[in-house]
Protein backbone atom coordinates (compact mmCIF):
# COMPACT_ATOMS: atom_id res chain seq x y z
CA UNK A 1 0.00 0.00 0.00
CA UNK A 2 2.65 2.14 0.64
CA UNK A 3 4.82 1.96 -2.40
CA UNK A 4 1.32 2.56 -4.33
CA UNK A 5 1.35 5.36 -2.36
CA UNK A 6 4.76 7.17 -2.77
CA UNK A 7 4.40 5.59 -7.00
CA UNK A 8 1.23 7.50 -7.66
CA UNK A 9 2.87 10.94 -5.91
CA UNK A 10 5.98 10.78 -8.18
CA UNK A 11 3.69 10.44 -11.00
CA UNK A 12 1.74 13.63 -10.29
CA UNK A 13 4.95 15.15 -9.75
CA UNK A 14 6.10 14.81 -12.33
CA UNK A 15 2.84 15.28 -14.49
CA UNK A 16 2.84 18.71 -12.85
CA UNK A 17 6.70 19.19 -13.65
CA UNK A 18 6.28 18.17 -17.65
CA UNK A 19 2.96 21.16 -18.09
CA UNK A 20 4.71 23.83 -16.61
CA UNK A 21 7.62 23.52 -18.70
CA UNK A 22 5.43 22.98 -21.97
CA UNK A 23 3.73 26.65 -20.95
CA UNK A 24 4.09 29.20 -24.18
CA UNK A 25 6.23 32.18 -23.82
CA UNK A 26 4.05 35.57 -24.22
CA UNK A 27 4.22 36.58 -27.81
CA UNK A 28 4.43 40.53 -27.95
CA UNK A 29 3.32 42.59 -31.32
CA UNK A 30 3.53 46.20 -32.09
CA UNK A 31 1.18 48.32 -33.53
CA UNK A 32 0.90 50.16 -37.49
CA UNK A 33 4.08 51.92 -38.95
CA UNK A 34 4.88 55.32 -36.73
CA UNK A 35 4.56 58.33 -38.75
CA UNK A 36 6.84 61.36 -38.63
CA UNK A 37 3.92 63.51 -37.60
CA UNK A 38 3.22 61.17 -34.41
CA UNK A 39 7.11 61.53 -32.96
CA UNK A 40 5.53 64.28 -29.98
CA UNK A 41 2.49 61.82 -29.24
CA UNK A 42 5.16 59.20 -28.90
CA UNK A 43 7.39 60.83 -26.97
CA UNK A 44 5.07 61.51 -24.58
CA UNK A 45 4.74 57.53 -23.52
CA UNK A 46 7.50 57.10 -23.01
CA UNK A 47 7.77 59.88 -20.49
CA UNK A 48 8.01 57.20 -17.17
CA UNK A 49 10.04 54.81 -17.12
CA UNK A 50 10.12 52.51 -14.20
CA UNK A 51 13.03 50.50 -13.21
CA UNK A 52 11.04 47.17 -13.28
CA UNK A 53 10.36 47.81 -16.74
CA UNK A 54 13.69 46.88 -18.10
CA UNK A 55 14.23 43.93 -19.23
CA UNK A 56 17.84 41.84 -20.40
CA UNK A 57 17.72 41.33 -23.74
CA UNK A 58 18.35 37.85 -25.29
CA UNK A 59 17.73 35.34 -27.78
CA UNK A 60 14.30 35.11 -26.55
CA UNK A 61 12.95 38.29 -27.28
CA UNK A 62 13.46 37.11 -31.17
CA UNK A 63 10.89 34.49 -30.37
CA UNK A 64 12.60 31.70 -32.07
CA UNK A 65 13.02 33.58 -35.50
CA UNK A 66 16.16 32.55 -37.13
CA UNK A 67 16.23 33.90 -40.65
CA UNK A 68 19.27 33.02 -42.69
CA UNK A 69 18.20 35.59 -45.80
CA UNK A 70 17.12 39.40 -44.92
CA UNK A 71 18.54 41.20 -42.22
CA UNK A 72 15.23 42.68 -41.27
CA UNK A 73 12.17 41.27 -39.36
CA UNK A 74 8.56 41.48 -39.60
CA UNK A 75 7.06 44.09 -37.65
CA UNK A 76 4.50 42.12 -35.46
CA UNK A 77 8.21 40.40 -34.02
CA UNK A 78 9.03 44.14 -32.73
CA UNK A 79 8.77 45.07 -29.16
CA UNK A 80 5.65 46.94 -27.82
CA UNK A 81 5.68 51.22 -27.84
CA UNK A 82 6.01 50.55 -24.10
CA UNK A 83 8.77 48.42 -23.62
CA UNK A 84 12.25 49.52 -22.30
CA UNK A 85 15.05 47.31 -22.73
CA UNK A 86 18.35 47.31 -21.31
CA UNK A 87 21.49 46.07 -23.22
CA UNK A 88 24.47 44.95 -21.08
CA UNK A 89 27.64 45.04 -23.11
CA UNK A 90 29.16 43.80 -19.75
CA UNK A 91 27.32 39.77 -19.71
CA UNK A 92 29.02 37.50 -17.13
CA UNK A 93 31.07 35.01 -19.34
CA UNK A 94 30.87 37.03 -22.67
CA UNK A 95 34.18 37.86 -24.33
CA UNK A 96 33.43 41.57 -24.00
CA UNK A 97 33.98 43.99 -26.86
CA UNK A 98 36.62 43.98 -29.61
CA UNK A 99 36.98 46.56 -32.32
CA UNK A 100 35.79 44.70 -35.76
CA UNK A 101 39.18 46.66 -37.05
CA UNK A 102 40.71 50.48 -36.20
CA UNK A 103 40.91 52.57 -38.55
CA UNK A 104 40.19 56.02 -40.04
CA UNK A 105 36.35 56.71 -40.24
CA UNK A 106 35.26 57.09 -43.10
CA UNK A 107 31.58 58.05 -43.36
CA UNK A 108 29.20 58.31 -40.17
CA UNK A 109 25.73 56.93 -39.36
CA UNK A 110 22.85 59.15 -40.64
CA UNK A 111 22.32 60.96 -44.01
CA UNK A 112 24.18 61.01 -46.84
CA UNK A 113 23.90 62.54 -50.28
CA UNK A 114 20.55 62.85 -50.20
CA UNK A 115 19.88 58.99 -48.55
CA UNK A 116 20.37 57.29 -45.00
CA UNK A 117 23.72 55.42 -44.44
CA UNK A 118 22.77 53.26 -42.25
CA UNK A 119 26.32 52.27 -40.32
CA UNK A 120 29.79 53.78 -40.00
CA UNK A 121 32.72 53.05 -42.83
CA UNK A 122 35.84 52.38 -41.37
CA UNK A 123 39.02 52.35 -43.53
CA UNK A 124 41.05 49.40 -44.31
CA UNK A 125 43.60 47.43 -46.75
CA UNK A 126 42.69 44.56 -48.83
CA UNK A 127 42.71 42.29 -47.16
CA UNK A 128 43.06 43.04 -43.17
CA UNK A 129 41.31 40.98 -40.92
CA UNK A 130 37.55 41.83 -39.35
CA UNK A 131 36.51 40.53 -36.24
CA UNK A 132 33.84 40.07 -34.51
CA UNK A 133 32.68 42.54 -32.07
CA UNK A 134 30.86 40.46 -29.43
CA UNK A 135 30.07 36.67 -28.46
CA UNK A 136 27.41 35.50 -30.48
CA UNK A 137 26.04 33.15 -33.97
CA UNK A 138 26.41 33.89 -37.34
CA UNK A 139 22.58 34.38 -38.83
CA UNK A 140 24.30 35.75 -42.00
CA UNK A 141 27.09 34.80 -44.35
CA UNK A 142 26.40 35.30 -48.02
CA UNK A 143 26.56 38.09 -50.96
CA UNK A 144 24.06 40.85 -50.22
CA UNK A 145 23.14 43.45 -52.87
CA UNK A 146 25.14 46.85 -52.22
CA UNK A 147 26.75 45.12 -49.20
CA UNK A 148 28.88 42.46 -51.16
CA UNK A 149 30.43 40.12 -49.11
CA UNK A 150 28.02 40.33 -45.39
CA UNK A 151 28.49 38.69 -42.28
CA UNK A 152 25.81 39.47 -39.68
CA UNK A 153 26.11 38.08 -35.95
CA UNK A 154 23.17 37.83 -33.78
CA UNK A 155 25.23 38.65 -30.21
CA UNK A 156 24.37 36.97 -27.09
CA UNK A 157 23.11 40.68 -25.65
CA UNK A 158 20.88 41.30 -27.84
CA UNK A 159 22.71 43.43 -31.01
CA UNK A 160 22.97 42.22 -34.25
CA UNK A 161 26.06 43.30 -36.17
CA UNK A 162 26.87 43.26 -39.93
CA UNK A 163 30.27 43.43 -41.49
CA UNK A 164 30.02 44.73 -45.32
CA UNK A 165 32.12 45.21 -48.48
CA UNK A 166 34.44 41.53 -47.63
CA UNK A 167 36.91 40.72 -49.73
CA UNK A 168 36.46 37.18 -47.89
CA UNK A 169 34.30 35.03 -46.03
CA UNK A 170 35.97 33.53 -43.10
CA UNK A 171 32.54 31.83 -41.30
CA UNK A 172 28.98 29.90 -42.14
CA UNK A 173 25.53 30.12 -41.05
CA UNK A 174 25.45 28.47 -37.51
CA UNK A 175 28.62 29.10 -36.56
CA UNK A 176 29.37 30.40 -32.43
CA UNK A 177 31.91 32.58 -32.48
CA UNK A 178 33.70 34.83 -29.45
CA UNK A 179 34.51 38.13 -29.47
CA UNK A 180 37.92 38.72 -31.56
CA UNK A 181 37.05 36.01 -33.56
CA UNK A 182 38.16 36.02 -37.65
CA UNK A 183 34.95 37.14 -39.72
CA UNK A 184 36.47 37.95 -42.93
CA UNK A 185 38.90 39.81 -44.92
CA UNK A 186 38.75 43.01 -45.66
CA UNK A 187 37.93 44.79 -49.46
CA UNK A 188 35.67 46.58 -51.63
CA UNK A 189 32.75 44.15 -52.96
CA UNK A 190 29.44 45.59 -53.38
CA UNK A 191 29.03 48.93 -53.66
CA UNK A 192 31.93 50.80 -52.35
CA UNK A 193 34.18 53.22 -54.38
CA UNK A 194 37.58 51.77 -51.76
CA UNK A 195 38.69 49.29 -49.42
CA UNK A 196 36.84 49.69 -46.22
CA UNK A 197 34.50 48.09 -43.46
CA UNK A 198 30.93 49.11 -43.41
CA UNK A 199 29.81 47.84 -39.68
CA UNK A 200 26.24 48.25 -38.77
CA UNK A 201 24.49 47.82 -35.32
CA UNK A 202 20.84 46.64 -34.99
CA UNK A 203 17.93 45.35 -32.83
CA UNK A 204 15.23 43.93 -34.36
CA UNK A 205 16.62 44.78 -37.66
CA UNK A 206 16.44 48.37 -36.97
CA UNK A 207 19.82 49.91 -37.61
CA UNK A 208 21.06 52.77 -34.94
CA UNK A 209 24.40 54.74 -34.46
CA UNK A 210 26.49 52.68 -32.76
CA UNK A 211 28.56 56.06 -32.36
CA UNK A 212 26.13 56.16 -29.21
CA UNK A 213 27.88 53.24 -27.24
CA UNK A 214 31.43 53.34 -29.27
CA UNK A 215 33.89 55.68 -28.89
CA UNK A 216 35.85 55.69 -32.72
CA UNK A 217 38.41 57.96 -31.65
CA UNK A 218 39.63 55.28 -29.21
CA UNK A 219 37.79 52.30 -30.10
CA UNK A 220 36.39 51.44 -27.28
CA UNK A 221 33.10 51.38 -25.37
CA UNK A 222 31.50 54.65 -23.83
CA UNK A 223 29.81 52.85 -21.83
CA UNK A 224 28.45 49.26 -20.19
CA UNK A 225 24.92 49.42 -21.35
CA UNK A 226 22.83 51.00 -23.99
CA UNK A 227 18.42 51.49 -23.49
CA UNK A 228 16.23 51.26 -26.34
CA UNK A 229 12.57 52.17 -26.27
CA UNK A 230 9.93 53.57 -28.84
CA UNK A 231 12.27 52.93 -31.96
CA UNK A 232 15.49 55.42 -30.06
CA UNK A 233 18.37 54.27 -28.49
CA UNK A 234 19.86 55.93 -25.27
CA UNK A 235 22.57 55.70 -22.84
CA UNK A 236 21.14 57.82 -20.21
CA UNK A 237 17.10 56.81 -19.95
CA UNK A 238 16.60 60.27 -19.28
CA UNK A 239 17.23 61.11 -22.80
CA UNK A 240 14.19 59.71 -23.75
CA UNK A 241 12.15 62.96 -22.03
CA UNK A 242 13.83 64.68 -24.13
CA UNK A 243 12.88 65.57 -27.66
CA UNK A 244 15.22 64.48 -30.37
CA UNK A 245 17.91 66.82 -32.23
CA UNK A 246 17.74 67.82 -34.78
CA UNK A 247 20.10 65.43 -36.73
CA UNK A 248 18.23 62.18 -34.80
CA UNK A 249 14.29 64.10 -36.04
CA UNK A 250 15.80 63.66 -39.73
CA UNK A 251 17.55 60.34 -39.43
CA UNK A 252 13.85 59.02 -37.73
CA UNK A 253 11.96 60.57 -40.33
CA UNK A 254 14.49 58.88 -43.16
CA UNK A 255 13.87 55.79 -41.51
CA UNK A 256 9.59 56.29 -41.16
CA UNK A 257 9.35 57.51 -45.07
CA UNK A 258 11.35 55.41 -46.69
CA UNK A 259 12.53 57.13 -49.51
CA UNK A 260 14.80 56.03 -52.36
CA UNK A 261 17.43 57.96 -54.57
CA UNK A 262 18.07 56.35 -57.52
CA UNK A 263 21.90 55.85 -58.52
CA UNK A 264 23.42 54.75 -61.10
CA UNK A 265 22.58 50.82 -61.66
CA UNK A 266 19.10 50.48 -59.80
CA UNK A 267 16.49 48.43 -60.67
CA UNK A 268 12.94 48.09 -59.97
CA UNK A 269 13.42 44.60 -58.89
CA UNK A 270 17.10 45.69 -56.96
CA UNK A 271 14.73 48.49 -54.95
CA UNK A 272 11.92 45.94 -54.46
CA UNK A 273 14.44 43.64 -52.85
CA UNK A 274 16.20 46.16 -50.62
CA UNK A 275 13.18 47.51 -49.14
CA UNK A 276 11.37 44.23 -48.36
CA UNK A 277 7.93 45.31 -51.01
CA UNK A 278 6.95 44.39 -54.91
CA UNK A 279 7.45 46.48 -57.85
CA UNK A 280 4.25 46.52 -58.06
CA UNK A 281 3.62 48.73 -55.19
CA UNK A 282 6.68 51.24 -56.13
CA UNK A 283 4.93 51.58 -59.20
CA UNK A 284 1.38 52.03 -57.64
CA UNK A 285 2.99 54.75 -55.36
CA UNK A 286 5.26 56.48 -57.51
CA UNK A 287 2.63 56.57 -61.10
CA UNK A 288 5.12 54.99 -63.15
CA UNK A 289 5.71 51.14 -65.09
CA UNK A 290 7.80 48.56 -65.08
CA UNK A 291 9.06 50.28 -68.35
CA UNK A 292 9.90 53.93 -66.59
CA UNK A 293 12.93 54.84 -67.38
CA UNK A 294 14.64 55.08 -63.58
CA UNK A 295 16.71 58.90 -63.85
CA UNK A 296 19.52 59.07 -61.44
CA UNK A 297 18.70 60.99 -58.48
CA UNK A 298 15.01 60.54 -58.69
CA UNK A 299 13.50 59.50 -55.51
CA UNK A 300 11.05 57.38 -55.10
CA UNK A 301 8.66 56.75 -52.30
CA UNK A 302 8.52 53.45 -50.79
CA UNK A 303 5.27 51.82 -49.66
Amino acid sequence: MKLSFLTLTAILFFSISSSAQQLPLPVDTIPAKIEPSEMDSLLNTIEDIHEDSLKSLNEILYKNIWNCTQIKYPENTLPCKSDTITILFSNAGDGGFVPPVKGKILSKFGIRHGRMHTGTDIKLNSGDTVRCAFDGKVRLAKRFSGYGNLVLVRHNNGLETIYGHLKAIKVKVNDSIKAGDLIGLGGRTGRATCDHLHFETRLFGQAFDGGKYIDYDTFSLRTDKIYYANKRFEIDKANFKKKPSPAEAEVFAAGVAKKHVIRKGDTLSGIARKYHTSVRKICSSNHITTQTTLKVGRVLKIS
